[in-house]
């Protein structure tokens, strides 16, 4: 007969086996890695001897930049005095050239630099104003040769305020030849034309005539003149033997 244990005893045991742990996957932790910084190498220096300093000189004397600067300070100086100023023709081109070879020399000398560019603006200054003084001079000449050649047609008159007769000398120069007219004891009023030219322009001198039957008489008398149709001159006087000039 069979028993229970039986059955117990030959039924295999299972024994559990243990459940096996789930691996998860691992993701790779970066480190941030510092850069490395290169260190250059030395390289052999060559050997360098020392060497001694040039030695500086002394800057030279510049004897040029100095005259050129005295005589373009006496160039430009004498330029605007008038008439003197023409010593300037002479003197400013002297200055200019010791001017411009002084500051020639100054790169060499080390020195004078700036009295060479003084001397060099004070000769052109000085240059100037005597070619301005000699362009007014000849404008002159030219004006004056004008007037001297041109011919004016020129009316002399003589008033009297009491009809009282008059003595006239009045000038007809023509090309610088002077020449003068006369006339006595004339009525007044009295006029004469003439031409004239030349530097001496027109003049006129007129007197009361001598009244023997009233030496003591007095009157105003008046000259005009007149030059291409336009009064020039004009004057009056009063009182016995009275006597008055008129001049253009």
């Amino acid at each position: 007969m069979e028993s229970p244990f039986d059955d117990a005893l030959t039924t295999p045991i299972r024994i559990p086996q243990a459940v096996a742990p789930v691996a998860r996957p691992q993701v790779p932790v970066q480190r941030a890695v510092a850069p490395q910084r290169q260190v250059p190498t030395p390289q052999p220096q060559a050997f360098v001897p020392p060497q001694r300093p040039a030695p500086v000189l002394p800057p030279q004397a510049n004897g040029l930049a100095t005259a050129g600067l005295v005589v373009g300070i006496i160039a430009a100086v004498l330029s605007f005095i008038p008439v003197v100023g023409t010593v300037s023709w002479v003197l400013a081109p002297i200055g200019l050239v010791l001017s411009l070879v002084g500051l020639l020399k100054s790169g060499k000398a080390r020195s004078g630099r700036g009295k060479s560019i003084a001397g060099i603006v004070l000769g052109v200054v000085a240059l100037f104003m005597c070619i301005l003084y000699t362009a007014v001079f000849v404008g002159s000449v030219n004006s004056v040769a004008q007037q001297s050649a041109a011919v004016h047609q020129v009316t002399y008159e003589v008033t009297t305020a009491k009809k009282t007769n008059v003595t006239v000398t009045y000038s007809q120069s023509q090309n610088d030849n002077l020449a003068m007219a006369s006339v006595a004891d004339a009525a007044s009023p009295w006029s004469a034309d003439a031409q004239v030219s030349g530097l001496m322009g027109p003049t006129m001198t007129a007197t009361l005539s001598p009244d023997l039957d009233n030496p003591g008489r007095s009157d105003t008398i008046t000259c005009t003149i007149r030059e291409d149709g336009v009064q020039v001159a004009q004057n009056t006087a009063k009182g016995p033997n009275a006597s008055v000039t008129c001049a253009k």
